[in-house]
């Protein structure tokens, strides 16, 4: 499984620490924040990619109108 570029033994260990680090209960609340917060920022990102599309088409189209009034 990769993530970020990170392989599952070094999730693993990034688990681990924040464990150690700040307690198991304050961890869950954590990575539930991580989560919604990689939610949006997926979310917002197909946005944008979606919208590029859109507008590279847009252009593409303009471009074959142009060729066929020629």
């Amino acid at each position: 499984m990769k993530f970020f570029s990170l392989g599952a033994s070094e999730l693993l260990l990034i688990l681990i620490f924040a464990i150690l680090a700040v307690g198991p209960k304050e961890t869950i609340r954590l990575a539930s924040q991580a989560r919604d917060v990689i939610g949006t920022v997926q979310k917002a990102f197909n946005e944008l990619s979606g919208e590029v599309s859109r507008m590279a088409s847009d252009v593409v189209s303009g471009i074959d109108d142009m060729d066929k009034k020629s």
